[in-house]
Formats: C-alpha cells, sequence, structure tokens
C-alpha cells in the first residue's frame, strides 16, 4: 500500500542499502542498539530521581507489603496512535494525519487503555505489526521527498551537509536523547556509503534515511534502563521524559520536556511536578486524556451495542457519546474528581432531553454551547456518570436492563475490585434460578442469588450497585417500576469495601463512594497502568504499596484529576524500577 518511492534505483538501492545496513551493524541487536549513551545528562543518566516519589523500597504505607514500584528494567514499544503522533510533530503534522488516515489508526478515545493491552497493538512487534510499522516510515520517507524545502529547510538542490545535517538533528528528536558519537558516524557511514555511494541523489538519500530513522528500534522502542539495564534503581533523564510525554500527550517529548531532561532537571518531585502542571496546560494533553477517560468507561461500545428501543437511533448514540465528552471536559479540568460520580450538571440536546424527562428544551436558564447541546442541570435523581444514559445503555441488554452488568461496571470501573468469572456450576445454578422464576422482579432474584451458596458470597460486593440503577430502563429513563409493572426499591446496603450502610437510591451510593476515597484510589491505580503501558509483565493491584502511595499523595491535594496524574507522574512506581534484565 505505501511502498517506497525508489525512482530508477529500486533494484540497487534495495539490495545494496540492506547488505550495507547489515554491514554497518545498523540493527545489531535490540540490547545492543537501544541501549543509550551513558556519559551523565547527555546520555540515560543525570542523577538519580530518588526525590521522584521516593526511592522504591522505602517508604511504604504501613497497610500494604512489598515496593512502591513494581515494574523492571525493561523496553516498551510505541503504540501506532504514538508513532503517528511522533512523525506529525517531527516532520509535518499533514504527516501524522495522513498516516493516521492511511493505516486507519484509531482515535484517542478507541485505544485499549492501558494502551499496549489490545490485540491490535500488543506489547511487542509481530510480523503483521512489524509491517506496518515498516510501511509508515516508508510513507514518511516519500513524504519528506516531495515536500522536501518545506520540510527539512534546506534547498531545493541540497549540498550533502544541509542533508546529513537534518538526518542527525531528526535521528536525534527520534531516538529522544543525544546521539553518541558512534551513532554520529554511523549515521555518516549511511549516508556517504550506503546511500550516495549506491548512486542515490542528494534527495533519495535524504528519503531513504528518513525511511532508517523511523523503522529503527530506537524511534520505535523506548527504554526504561537507567544508569544499569540490570540494576534496580531510578530512569534516565531521557527516559523519564519519554515516559512522561508519550503518558500525558501520546506524542514525543517537546522542546521543553527535551531541554530539561537534557540540563538534569526532571531530578525532583517538584521538578517534574511543574512539567506536569505545564504539559496539562496543553491541548494535546487534554485532548489525549479525556479520550483516554472515554476509552476507560467503555464509551466506543455504544457504537456497536445492541438495544431494542425506536429511540435507540445513530443520532441517539452519538447524543450520548457527546454528552459523556462534553462532561469529562469540564470535570476533569475544573472540577474534583468526585465530580464525575455526585454532578448533576450536564450537557443535553433535543435526542436526550426526553431520555431526562427535560418536558420543555431547550430548560429555562439552560447555557447554549453554539451546537445543539445545552448545558443544563439534570434532575435530583440524577448524578454524575453513574446515571448518564450513554453509560447505563452500555450495559443493558436488549431487551431489558442488567442488574449484575450494571453492577460489576461501578465495581470494576470506579472501584477496581475485580469479579471472577463464575465456574460452570454456578453458572449452571444462575441458569436455573432465571428458569425458575421468570416473572421475579430484580430484587427477588437478587435475594435468590444471596441466599444460594456458592452465589451470595461474590453478588453481595455488586448486585446491590445495579439494584440502585433499576429505577433507569435501558437508554437511562428513569421509572419507578420495572418491566413486569412491579415496584422497584433502589434502597441497598452497601457492600464492606466501601464503608457498608444503607443508601437510599443511586444518588446516596454515589455520594458514599465519594466520600470512601475508594474511587480516588481507584483511578489512581488505573493511571498508574495507563503510564506503564504494556502491564503483561505485572500491574499496579488496588492494594498494592504503588497504588496505596500514589493515594495518600492525591488524599493531600486539592482532589482534581490534574493533582491526581501529578501524584502519579511523581511516585517512585512512574519513575523507578525494581529489578534488572532477565538473565
Amino acid at each position: 500500500m505505501h511502498a517506497p518511492r525508489m525512482t530508477g534505483l529500486a533494484p540497487r538501492i534495495t539490495r545494496r542499502t540492506l547488505e550495507l545496513l547489515a554491514a554497518l551493524g545498523w540493527c545489531a541487536g535490540c540490547s545492543a542498539e537501544l541501549m543509550p549513551p551513558s556519559d551523565g545528562v547527555s546520555g540515560t543518566g543525570g542523577g538519580p530521581v530518588a526525590g521522584v516519589g521516593g526511592t522504591s523500597t522505602g517508604g511504604a504505607p504501613a497497610d500494604c507489603e512489598g515496593t512502591d514500584a513494581i515494574s523492571a528494567k525493561r523496553i516498551v514499544r510505541l503504540s501506532f496512535n504514538q508513532v503517528a503522533n511522533s512523525i506529525g510533530t517531527l516532520v509535518d503534522a499533514a504527516l501524522g494525519t495522513q498516516i493516521t488516515a492511511d493505516f486507519e489508526l484509531v482515535d484517542a478515545a478507541h485505544r485499549a487503555f492501558p494502551p499496549l493491552q489490545s490485540p491490535r497493538e500488543g506489547n511487542s512487534f509481530t510480523d503483521q505489526s512489524w509491517s506496518t510499522a515498516d510501511q509508515i516510515a516508508q510513507a514518511a520517507g516519500e513524504y519528506v521527498l516531495d515536500n522536501l524545502e518545506t520540510v527539512t529547510g534546506c534547498d531545493a538542490e541540497p549540498t550533502d551537509d544541509c542533508a546529513l545535517g537534518y538526518l542527525t538533528d531528526l535521528a536525534e528528536k527520534a531516538y529522544r536523547r543525544p546521539l553518541s558519537a558512534a551513532e554520529l558516524e554511523r549515521y555518516s557511514a549511511l549516508y556517504t556509503t550506503a546511500f550516495k555511494g549506491a548512486g542515490a541523489t542528494v534527495p533519495e538519500a535524504v528519503q531513504y534515511g528518513v525511511y532508517a530513522i523511523f523503522q529503527a528500534p530506537q524511534f520505535l522502542y523506548r527504554t526504561e534502563f537507567g544508569m544499569d539495564a540490570t540494576a534496580a534503581g531510578p530512569l534516565g533523564q531521557h527516559e523519564l521524559a519519554s515516559l512522561l510525554s508519550y503518558f500525558l500527550t501520546d506524542d514525543t517529548p517537546d522542546q521543553l520536556l527535551a531541554d530539561a531532561a537534557a540540563a538534569g532537571a526532571l531530578t525532583t518531585a517538584d521538578q517534574v511536578g511543574a512539567q506536569v502542571e505545564r504539559i496539562l496546560a496543553t491541548d494535546a494533553a487534554k485532548a489525549n486524556l479525556e479520550g483516554a477517560m472515554l476509552s476507560y468507561f467503555s464509551y466506543p461500545n455504544l457504537e456497536t451495542q445492541i438495544i431494542q428501543d425506536d429511540a435507540f437511533t445513530g443520532a441517539m448514540r452519538e447524543s450520548m457519546y457527546r454528552e459523556a465528552n462534553l462532561f469529562l471536559e469540564r470535570v476533569l479540568w475544573s472540577e474534583p474528581l468526585d465530580a464525575m460520580l455526585i454532578s448533576r450538571k450536564s450537557y443535553v440536546d433535543a435526542n436526550l432531553a426526553p431520555i431526562y424527562g427535560l418536558s420543555v428544551f431547550p430548560p429555562a436558564g439552560a447555557t447554549p454551547l453554539g451546537d445543539s447541546f445545552y448545558e443544563v442541570d439534570l434532575p435530583e435523581n440524577r448524578t454524575g456518570l453513574l446515571t448518564q444514559a450513554g453509560f447505563l445503555a452500555n450495559r443493558s441488554r436488549p431487551d431489558h436492563t442488567s442488574v449484575v452488568g450494571r453492577g460489576l461496571l461501578i465495581k470494576n470501573a470506579f472501584l477496581c475490585t475485580e469479579t471472577p468469572l463464575p465456574s460452570e456450576a454456578v453458572t449452571t445454578i444462575i441458569n436455573e434460578i432465571l428458569a425458575q422464576n421468570p416473572d421475579a422482579s430484580e430484587r427477588e432474584l437478587a435475594q435468590i442469588r444471596k441466599e444460594t451458596p456458592g452465589c451470595g458470597s461474590c453478588h453481595d460486593s455488586f448486585d446491590p450497585y445495579g439494584l440502585a440503577l433499576d429505577t433507569y430502563d435501558v437508554l437511562g429513563r428513569y421509572r419507578t417500576v420495572d418491566d413486569h409493572d412491579q415496584p422497584i426499591d433502589p434502597a441497598v446496603t452497601l457492600p464492606v469495601e466501601v464503608g457498608g450502610g444503607d443508601a437510599k437510591d443511586i444518588v446516596e451510593v454515589a455520594q458514599k463512594l465519594a466520600a470512601s476515597g475508594a474511587f480516588g484510589a481507584c483511578m489512581g491505580r488505573n493511571l498508574v497502568n495507563y503510564a506503564l503501558a504494556d502491564v503483561s509483565a505485572g500491574a499496579a493491584d488496588i492494594d498494592s504499596c504503588a497504588t496505596k502511595r500514589v493515594a495518600e499523595a492525591f488524599s493531600a491535594s486539592d482532589g482534581t484529576f490534574p493533582a491526581l496524574i501529578k501524584a502519579v507522574a511523581t511516585s517512585a512506581v512512574f519513575s523507578q524500577r525494581v529489578q534488572g534484565a532477565a538473565p
């Protein structure tokens, strides 16, 4: 689809270039190639980062075991979104957009959470994904050839000095660290011997050089080695800058962050925190993290959700998604994190108004947004994301609500407590319960599950949340009777994990969840795993010291989403790695 344009030199360049790349040691083993220079600040070093979140072993919360840091020294591949974003930043924004479109890359909200935990990405390159990466690099080389003057700043007929200067500067930015003397020498040899020596023109040599840079492991992977890949310790300054930038913006470090790394100015929590605050003020960071939250709460699933209700049209799906997007844009950046649970202010258009019982639209005093949406205060029976139409529709069955599905969603997404899949024997029991009680209310079914051996202890941990939400139908309309015309009682006794006690409805449930601190701790754990990107070798658990340390820092803050991001980025789990490379 994106074969590189080799002009008349294709047979000689393709074969000869590959031979010379091998002879020059271009990709002679990923470990050696990826190991950055170890000359202090200019390489991976620049001083310890012990002040960022403490050491990897000390100062753990009293009620946990283990270390604050959980991840090993490792090599982490860039996601395809990060590849496209980085190339767009380093070459031309139009090229990044072109790559995203041509290779059908997903947008921010459709990415996996964490970013590499999907079959489409994976934690390493397969033959298929490597082919895609290689084609992207080829497309980048061709784009630079077609836009040589604009992109490189060289003349239409560039000199070798200008061309090689462009390539070495691009390589340093693509590698996200200074090049070593050996790498500079290698680039010079690659340009003069592999390209020019084989008959390439200067523009063609630039094309092949760009291709080589963007298919190199130093670009496609980032390291978390520190000064010694085999020993526990902090990340290097440039490694920390890359981790921070891809966490916050899904893109390569900007110049200010790169300069801070080069100066060794990412050593203390205050220094890292200042960079976090600066970057979070950018549109790129906000768009990236808003998309991540939409992905985390599974809003893209609305596109394929099936509900047998005439009101659930394509336009309704789009309205549900838009409401959540606007809601998150506000609460993430201008309100306490708990607003995600308890805020009644939301965004409604003519499609959503009947769902929320707004008989007059737009309501008096509503604030128009310049499109079809208005900012409104929803009725008192609404509370945060929990009662938004899209959130509820996402866990409905085609023809009725699901107490179990909604309860599991709250338990997993807001409290980070996993629920094991039922055994075959338990599944058989559940199916028998449903078959024997076809007209039972959801509360009656929940009581039967509670009293059934093998079911009760598990369902008690999530059924209450689903029961409190049963006053909302498949699309989120408020109701007082169920599908069998039986009255719905939303009062529940909460699980002990959030302090127990009674709640009269989902509004009180949300208030108790917020007051318990469990939601903030859960989101901290989620953001740690999102920042780590690849958690196949170990993820932060809700009860881990890593999560509890972040929760402690967050509890001492102003309670906002940016404060939580900062608590993650200045923690030991972010900046420290606990073990050396595997033998």
